[in-house]
């Protein structure tokens, strides 16, 4: 009996080595594209879009037709994951056995979807349009929600998490909170994710149904003022101007020069630097350039003196489907709007779009691009 346990003390580590493979991390060198933005823009895109019920499956699969681009792009991958909440229930732990042996869920697994509507609705998507979907379900609890999903993202290498926002639209046209609780987990994955991140605050982009590719009749604008986030917004409304439905607007906002160190709001601190202004002149030339080619994308300028005329200016375009803007963005215009933030996780602008100072029955989609945190040894 001695003999025995000795032996199976020394050997289950080996056996348990040789029988279970765990799976490979993600080298560094080939997850390559963290960002929308980037040199290649005919290269693959990957994107994880979660969502928390069925009331937002319309708009992201209505996001997913916008964000295909044209045949000269390699397919768009999407990865559409339903986030559960944990509970104790015995049928929740069973579907997570289920859902994980593979990457899929268990009814995609040679068994008809005929039972699951969410399911359905993707299939549907994914035979009407050159769209690559796969779905699977992530139950766990709340505080470790983030952890599924970012891993899930460096796992696929995605380009971008798309994420809903914690209040959903009431018939009255107000934001209603769904649960608190998710506001939390979007700010942690803001913080941990290893790809550029989107919060989608879904006002009915496209109405209650899926718009085929040939109905698609859309009017984006991308707001931008400066900064990496805004270089991001920029990227993803290039590719989805490249959809035969889509219309897009850019407009550059500018420091009125009559008004410079003249009004509190924008005064004080200058020009973060020149780097950050020939980055932005950079991408913005593509911009300038392509119009002569490419009359579904219009650029337009637009000077102002204080966060009231921000907002007169924004409102302006109130009756488009859907805004595209940075987190975080840069220059002396977005300092100015800093004291009306409401959602951190949104931003500035983002919390302007849903403030109801701010009338509009667009969606918005606020970005964050990747930004890998170098030690501070190097």
């Amino acid at each position: 009996m001695v003999l025995m346990a000795l032996f199976t003390t020394f050997i289950t580590t080996p056996v348990v080595m040789a029988v279970y493979k765990p799976a490979k991390r993600t080298k560094k060198i080939d997850y390559k594209h963290r960002t929308i933005e980037r040199k290649n823009a005919n290269s693959q895109l990957r994107l994880l879009a979660c969502f928390h019920s069925a009331r937002n499956i319309p708009s992201m699969i209505n996001l997913f037709e916008a964000s295909r681009g044209t045949d000269k792009h390699e397919s768009l991958c999407v990865y559409a994951m339903h986030l559960m909440e944990l509970s104790e229930r015995s049928s929740a732990i069973q579907m997570v056995q289920k859902a994980r042996r593979n990457g899929l869920p268990f009814w995609n697994k040679g068994h008809s979807s005929g039972g699951n509507h969410i399911v359905v609705a993707f299939e549907a998507f994914q035979q009407l349009s050159k769209v690559s979907v796969r779905s699977m379900t992530s139950i766990s609890s709340l505080s470790d929600m983030h952890e599924d999903i970012c891993g899930t993202a460096e796992r696929k290498m995605a380009a971008v998490i798309i994420l809903p926002f914690h209040k959903h639209q009431r018939l009255d046209g107000s934001l209603e909170t769904t649960r608190a609780e998710f506001r939390g987990v979007n700010s942690t994955v803001l913080e941990h994710a290893s790809c550029s991140v989107g919060i989608l605050v879904d006002r009915g982009l496209g109405g209650n149904a899926h718009v085929s590719a040939s109905n698609v009749s859309y009017q984006i604008v991308v707001l931008f003022f400066g900064g990496h986030d805004d270089h991001e917004a920029l990227a993803y409304g290039t590719r989805m101007a490249e959809h035969p439905g889509i219309k897009l607007t850019v407009v550059r906002f500018l420091v009125e020069p009559k008004t410079v160190g003249e009004r509190v709001q924008i005064e004080g601190e200058s020009n973060p630097g020149g780097n950050a202004v020939s980055a932005d002149e950079e991408v913005l030339a593509d911009i300038k350039d392509r119009i002569s080619e490419d009359d579904s994308v219009n650029y337009e300028e637009r000077a102002v003196g204080s966060s009231n005329e921000v907002i007169a200016a924004i409102r302006a375009y109130s009756r488009c489907n859907l805004f595209l803007v940075g987190r975080m963005p840069d220059g002396e215009i977005a300092l100015a709007l800093n004291e009306r933030i409401e959602y951190p996780e949104l931003g500035p602008v983002g919390s302007l779009l849903t403030s109801p100072d701010l009338s509009t029955t667009a969606s918005v989609l606020v970005v964050q691009q990747y930004n890998e945190k170098v030690p501070a040894d190097e």
